[in-house]
């Protein structure tokens, strides 16, 4: 898939790609206010095509994991973009900083703007991310893992099995293995989604096709309350 901008002149990207038996996972690129990029998850099997797309869009400075299981793009976009910093939340940082990756640095380093707003996700053993940017008429929000959108039940056997078991995929649903397995805290997570839907935004979740369509926020945050 090429990279698609979410929402017609908001700078705005996604990039659907798969790893490791898991596919529909969204890569999100955000121009900042100096031309610059930000990647959240880079994406695993770029073309020299959709790098070229990449660097027509800016200068790629930011290359954020938003938990440490989102990781396994950092090396090759790290040594295309010698001069980009890697992020990630702060609970995923001494996992990957382990890797031997180019190191890390807390999510909180890199400076929310006027348009653009990067959230650490609370109560999460590997860390989470929401991005929200705010450009237009209408916001668009990225969020990690709480909720999913996919086609079919993902990853291998094992993975597919636990997803079936819990009711977490396919279709809009809570990813219960997430919110069972690696949050310590839901009720914080739930509520920083429930917070970071103000309005009616377009949502681009980590797994899945994105949420573009008016009251698509409101279908999210009704599947998130109980949570609370």
């Amino acid at each position: 898939m090429v990279w698609q901008e979410v929402i017609e002149g908001t700078d705005v990207w996604v990039h659907e790609y798969g790893v490791n038996g898991y596919s529909e996972i969204n890569a999100f690129a955000v121009l900042l206010d100096d031309q610059t990029l930000a990647i959240i998850s880079p994406p695993t099997g770029m073309s020299e095509d959709d790098f070229a797309q990449i660097d027509l869009k800016g200068r790629v400075t930011a290359l954020i994991a938003p938990h440490s299981g989102h990781d396994l793009g950092q090396a090759d976009w790290q040594a295309r973009y010698t001069n980009a910093q890697s992020y990630a939340p702060t609970a995923a940082l001494s996992q990957l900083n382990a890797l031997g990756l180019r190191s890390f640095a807390p999510l909180s380093n890199l400076a929310s703007i006027s348009t653009v707003e990067f959230r650490e996700v609370l109560g999460t053993k590997k860390g989470g991310t929401i991005a929200i940017v705010r450009r237009g008429g209408r916001a668009i929000v990225y969020l990690d893992e709480l909720v999913s959108n996919c086609a079919s039940v993902p990853g291998p056997f094992a993975v597919k099995l636990m997803f079936w078991l819990t009711r977490s995929a396919p279709g809009l649903k809570v990813n219960r293995v997430y919110s069972k397995l690696l949050c310590t805290n839901v009720q914080t997570v739930a509520q920083m989604v429930i917070d970071a839907l103000d309005g009616d935004p377009a949502i681009v979740l980590a797994h899945g096709t994105p949420l573009v369509n008016i009251g698509d926020a409101a279908r999210v945050r009704a599947l998130v309350k109980p949570l609370i």
